[in-house]
């Protein structure tokens, strides 16, 4: 319940409760702060991780494949 008060949704496809990008960083930052200080009153832990990026447009692009060589011949 408390994650719920403050915001957060969870997404089961990444078994996680998220804030939405809505809140802003501040807000965000805000939101994360006091549940942390609720959970952790209460003798619970918390772990927190970035989200994976949910479209591949936030995707770094991948690295150009490297063509092999011509052998050398002497």
């Amino acid at each position: 319940m408390t994650l719920y008060a403050h915001g957060f949704q969870y997404h089961p496809q990444q078994a996680a409760f998220l804030l939405p990008t809505a809140y802003g960083e501040s807000g965000r930052a805000l939101r994360v702060h006091g549940v942390v200080q609720q959970l952790t009153a209460k003798g619970i832990g918390v772990n927190l991780r970035h989200s994976a990026p949910t479209t591949s447009a936030a995707l770094s692009p991948a690295p150009p494949k490297a063509t092999p060589s011509a052998s050398r011949t002497r």
